[in-house]
């Protein structure tokens, strides 16, 4: 069943609480390429994440998190190879200096690195630099980590394109357990490709292409307490609400996605396709705005979530 709820851009997920004079922070954001019919031929649209990068830095974030599409890849009339798209996605975030950056893969990396062995030279180093622990045989694409100063937390980046539209279900369910069993009271995840649709791409273009996967993946977010899934693909923002009969009345999951970065919006369309009896209901919700999430957390591991507008 779909129902639609529109609230304010700002939702608290612990009410009760939440400390506000002693918190931390840390930024959401994703899908920086450029449009595919006037394309920058760096692959990305400059202009915009030039403004995200100061934006983010402006918010002295313990980290980023950067859901996907980088860059736009070799496609379309975009011909710059990947490896220098990427060099000049490193030098513009490059202000950042001081604040971890942990990116995931989108599909449009892979448009030109088909294996991701370009991404592995260009990114991994990025990522090894956050400490982090890599899923097995997923080096430079999934891996977790507990921010610095914060063993509370842990949040896990799952790569869908060493298995397109997937992630593994074993080394994610390995490092949900290892988050639980040091005591975690928040995990985050992240991934490029939504559960379901919340704007454009069809079933055959996100998680849902392989159902049971998906649903697998959501039954592990459950089992495991995580109420947080960030993601992108989807060139808008939406904040969506997962329920499910089987679930606890008190759990809900969260997908949040942002594909705000700089790349073309896309019309809404809806929750449309195969929802295998979840229950979604829209939370909130913005189109043609570029922009990030910022979460704040506060020393009771309380969670404030917020969409923050970049003016184009």
């Amino acid at each position: 069943m779909l129902r639609f709820r529109c609230l304010a851009a700002v939702a608290v997920a612990a009410l009760a609480g939440f400390a506000g004079a002693d918190t931390w922070s840390f930024v959401v954001a994703g899908d920086g390429r450029t449009n595919d019919q006037t394309p920058d031929p760096s692959g990305i649209n400059l202009a915009v994440l030039n403004k995200l990068v100061a934006a983010v830095k402006a918010e002295h974030p313990r980290f980023l998190l950067f859901t996907g599409d980088l860059v736009h890849g070799i496609y379309g009339k975009v011909t710059t190879p990947v490896d220098r798209q990427l060099d000049t996605w490193k030098s513009t975030v490059a202000p950042l200096q001081g604040i971890p950056i942990y990116p995931v893969r989108g599909n449009h990396e892979s448009y030109g690195d088909t294996e991701g062995k370009i991404w592995l030279s260009k990114m991994k180093p990025i990522i090894d630099a956050g400490h982090v622990s890599y899923f097995k045989g997923e080096a430079g694409f999934s891996y977790s980590f507990s921010p610095a100063g914060d063993p509370k937390m842990v949040v896990i980046a799952a790569d869908q394109f060493v298995h397109e539209h997937r992630v593994s279900l074993v080394e994610l369910e390995s490092a949900l357990k290892r988050a639980k069993d040091s005591g975690a009271k928040n995990i985050f995840v992240f991934a490029h490709e939504m559960a379901f649709t919340c704007t454009s791409h069809g079933d055959n273009e996100n998680m849902a292409k392989f159902k049971a996967d998906r649903d697998a993946f959501l039954e592990l977010l459950e089992m495991y307490g995580v109420r947080y899934f960030f993601a992108g693909h989807d060139h808008t923002y939406d904040w969506m609400e997962i329920k499910s009969s089987k679930w606890p009345p008190t759990y809900t999951l969260n997908q949040i996605v942002a594909g705000t970065a700089g790349a073309p919006f896309y019309k809404d369309k809806g929750y449309f396709g195969d929802h295998g009896g979840y229950d979604l209901v829209r939370k909130d919700h913005k189109d043609n705005t570029y922009g990030y999430i910022l979460v704040e957390v506060d020393d009771k591991e309380a969670i404030k979530v917020t969409f923050k507008e970049i003016a184009p």
